[in-house]
This record gives structure tokens, sequence and C-alpha cells, in this order.
């Protein structure tokens, strides 16, 4: 590839920071980041694309250029259908012919929070360059706040350190919103950021894989950014993330239809089907939940046969699912860490039912049922009202806190589910004990019946086995979560300020953090899961072996 240090010929980048109500210190950090870019001053200009149409904003870009001259500032007059992001960056996009000299010919955005790395144009120019069909390169997002031990799993390690460098090797990597650098060509080609979804970068992938273009995925980390600050945010980002997934399947005609996807390869309309079956796989969880518990409440056996083979050929078949699962985890936590690896099945569980509720209300349900227009806000821009990672000004549990996380963040849902999984699985029990000895456990006679004891524990308690046990413990992870919101450091604490290049970058211990998640602590809840699976497992093998 081209060493753009040594070139000669060095191409003209535009670099746009849309932003949408996010707090000046936070957007201010990172155009300050991206004009510190090693890259000719002459050869990069800054483009503040602000939606929030902040005076603030405007009056502080204005007195930066004096000192940055390539800094300019747009803020377009919003109409009722302005398409969010995807239409301020189309506007931005545009907007540039209007400038002096030609736009450039390579298109490069940042999220409003985030920070680039001084060389990240330099390392990811060159991809472009070295082949014409390129359209993007793209590298993975990471956060320097995320919390310690990362309880909502916000550090996206496993997407960034798997998934989606798993899909760059199958020709399918996909832009992920910030940080990439696009070619105007291409962008043109294709009529620039698609409005018909909340995640217009995938959707942009799509649209260029379905005219020929590729796509590069830059494992390295070139820019670090803010996760949500809070757990509602975090849950409406998620949210938002699933909707949009579904809303590009729709417009890509689910992939199968050949006049849109014909040039598409099989690698790439498979991985484009799976985001929003992965999408909808959180309402078939969340139905599985309720099945769960209501199960659990109910009275009679767990599961039916009608003799032991049949019995003992269905706990072979669990002991292969646990171990499956297992092996799973750990396979990914060679990339991510053990930690990381093991959270994601809690995540999934808890995080189900707001998902689900978002997909039916923006697809399924009519207005008269709660069905509602689909809609972007900025997590950025969302109100903290009780500082509930701020160890200083957090609100008190009792009553904001406590109000706040039941009823407005409807972890309600999570307790109440805990609470009916506990009496369930707690009655059971005790049913169970009392219908097979009047003995004192241990006792001479308790202990003949031991086999009859442990298979009426299977029926009536222990099946389907880790789901019932993960899923009360995912319950946990909101429930905890609301009771003990992580502290996280003020940004002031997370940043350290470049006199040299007038902008402010994490600290050398938040790049290691980063680097290493296992350096963030254990979250005890999820780890706990594999122990269980192993005292299941040893407990099946001891019944079938009697």
């Amino acid at each position: 590839m081209p060493d753009l240090k040594t070139a000669k010929d060095i191409p003209a980048v535009d670099v746009f920071i849309p932003s949408c109500g996010e707090a000046l210190d936070v957007v201010a950090t990172s155009i300050e980041g991206a004009c510190a870019t090693d890259y000719p001053t002459d050869k990069f200009r800054v483009i503040v694309l602000d939606d929030g149409r902040s005076k603030e904003l405007a009056d502080w870009v204005s007195n930066k250029r004096t000192t940055r001259t390539n800094l300019f500032y747009h803020s377009r007059p919003k109409t009722k259908n302005h398409h969010y992001k995807a239409g301020n960056l189309n506007e931005g996009i545009a907007w540039v012919k209007t400038l002096p000299g030609n736009p450039a010919p390579f298109i490069a955005a940042l999220d409003a929070d985030m920070i680039p790395e001084p060389h990240w144009l330099h390392t990811l120019l060159p991809h472009l360059l070295s082949n014409p069909k390129i359209a993007m390169a793209c590298p993975p997002q990471t956060f320097y706040d995320v919390p310690s031990a990362d309880p909502l799993l916000q550090s996206l390690e496993l997407q960034y350190r798997i998934t989606n460098p798993l899909k760059g090797a199958a020709g399918a990597a996909y832009c992920g919103g910030s940080g990439f650098v696009l070619r105007r060509e291409a962008f043109e080609e294709v009529g620039g950021f698609p409005t018909v979804s909340l995640t217009e970068d995938n959707c942009l992938s799509n649209y260029l894989f379905k005219n020929g273009w590729q796509g590069v995925y830059v494992d390295e980390t070139l820019q670090y950014g803010r996760v949500p600050e809070t757990f509602a945010a975090n849950v409406v980002q998620q949210t938002r993330w699933k909707i949009g997934d579904v809303q590009t399947a729709i417009a890509m005609h689910f992939y199968f239809s050949d006049d849109h996807c014909s040039t598409m390869t099989l690698r790439q309309r498979l991985n484009g089907l799976l985001y929003p079956l992965l999408a909808f796989s959180n309402v078939t969880t969340t139905l599985g939940l309720l099945a769960l518990v209501t199960s659990m409440v109910a009275s009679g056996p767990l599961i039916a046969y009608t003799a032991r083979t049949e019995m003992l050929l269905l706990l072979r078949l669990i002991c292969a699912i646990v171990l499956n699962t297992w092996l799973g985890d750990i396979i990914c936590a060679w990339s991510v860490g053990y930690a990381v690896a093991v959270r994601e099945g809690a995540m999934v569980l808890w995080i189900a039912p707001y998902v689900a509720l978002g997909l039916l209300r923006a697809f399924i349900l009519p207005t008269w049922l709660g069905g509602s227009s689909v809609g972007f806000t900025s997590s950025g821009s969302l109100a903290d009202d009780i500082k509930e990672r701020s160890a200083t000004h957090r609100a008190p549990f009792w009553p904001k806190r406590a109000r706040h996380f039941l009823l407005d963040c409807h972890i309600w849902m999570h307790l109440t589910f805990f609470l009916l999984m506990l009496f369930g699985l707690s009655r059971r029990l005790w049913a169970v004990c009392s219908l097979l000895s009047q003995e004192p456990i241990l006792s001479p006679s308790f202990i003949l019946q031991a086999p009859e004891f442990l298979e009426a524990l299977i029926v009536n308690v222990g099946w389907p086995p880790i789901l019932a046990y993960g899923a009360t413990m995912s319950a946990l992870v909101p429930i905890l979560y609301a009771c003990w919101p992580p502290s996280v450091p003020s940004h002031s604490q997370l940043l350290h300020r470049d006199t040299a290049r007038q902008a402010s970058y994490p600290t050398q211990r938040v790049k290691q953090s980063v680097e290493d998640p296992e350096n963030r602590g254990t979250y005890p809840i999820p780890e706990a899961k594999h122990i269980a699976s192993i005292l299941y497992i040893a407990y099946l093998l001891a019944w079938s072996t009697m």
C-alpha cells in the first residue's frame, strides 16, 4: 500500500462531524482532535454539521477558526422530513461544494464524541488508494469511559474484535458509523446515505455492495469515544440499532431479490440477512422468558417422557448443549477475554424485552395499541437527571433513583421475573423434598431414595437447566445496576491535554484498559454460569449411572 508520508500527491479529505444537542465540551474535544490530525492542513477540512442549531457551538467554532482555518460550521434548516443523521450528513456533503476549492475525493466522518488518533487518515487512506474498487475503510470504535466491570457490556468488544473481523474476511466489512473514510465517487453513485434506515451506515454498506463496491475492515484502534452515560440511553441506542437493521433488510428486499442484490456475493447476502433475524430473535427470546417463568410458577412436571431411555437421551442432548455453549464462550474468550465472553449471554437476555417492544411498536402494532413512528434520538443528548454514574452527584436511591429505574427504565419487569423465578424454583424444590421422604436429608432412608430424588429434581426443578439459571441471574444485572450504579471518573480525569497539538486524548492508563478488557474488573453474576454448568453436568452424570 502507498505510504502517504512520502507520497508527493496526497489526496484531499473532507472530515464531517455531525452533532445534535450534545454538550459543547464533548463536541469541542472531538473537533480539536479532528483538527489535530497529522495531515497537511491544505489537504483536509473539518466541517461541523450542527443539527441542534446551537449558538454556543457556532460561536465556539467561529473563535476556533482564528487558528484553525480549515474548520467550518454548517447548520441546515430542518424540515419535517429531515431524515436525522443521514439527512444531516447528506446535506453537509452537498454543502461543501459551495466552499472555495473542489469537494475532496474522499469523505470521512466522526461521531460528535469521537477523538481520532493523529495518524488515523494515514492508516485508512492507503487501503482505498491501493484498490480503486474499495469504497470505504472502516476501523473499530473504542470507548474511553467504559465503567469498571462494564455491567451493561457497552464496550462492544465482541462485535469489534470477533464479528467485524470475520465480516471483513468474508468481504462484508460494514461501515461502523464513525472514523471511516469513504470514496466520494462511490458515495455519489449510490445516492448518498440512505434515509430509509436509522442505521444509515450499515445500509450504505449494503448499497455499495450491491453496486459492486468493496469495503475493508482495518482492525486497529484509531478513535476513542464515549458510551451512553445512562441505562436508558444505552437501551435506546441498542433498540435503535435493531430497528435500523430491520429497516435496512426491508430496503434490500431481505437480500432475496436479484434486482437489488445481483452483484452481492452469497456471503454478503447471508451476512445482511443475519441482522434482521438477530433483531427479531429478541421477540422470540422474550416469549421464551415468559414461557419459562410461567412454567416455573405453574404446577406439574417440566418435561414429559415415557421411559428411562428417553430421559437418558434427553439428558445427553442437554449435556452436549451445555458443553457446546461453554466451548463457544471459551473460544470467544481468546479474543475478548473471559469476562466479556460470558457476559454477552446475560446481556442478550435482559435487554431482549426492551428491543422486542421497540420492534413491535415500530413494525407491528397499530397506533391505537401503542405503535409509533420510528425516530432518532442521539444517545449523547439524552438528559441524565439523576447523575447515575457520578460518585459525588448521584441522586439518593430512595425515592428518586428507585422510581426512575423501576418505572422510567422498566426494571420492574426484571424484578418481577426474578422474584417469580425464585418463588417457582423454591416451591418446586420444597414439593420434591416433601413428597419423596419424611426423613432428614442424608439419613439412611433418604439416601436409599437418592435415584428417585435426583430424577424428581430433574423433572420438576432442573429442566431446562442452564436457561433457567442464566435467565434468573441475567435479570439481576439491571437490578444490581439500579442499586449500585458504577462510578465513572470525570472526562477531565480520563483525558490529558496535548499542548503541542491543542487537543485532548485518553490517558495512557485508559488506553491500556481499552486494549485489555480484563483490566476493567469482573462482574460475578454472569461469570457463575460456568460453575453452574459443571455442577449440573456432574449432577446429570451421577443420576444416569444410578
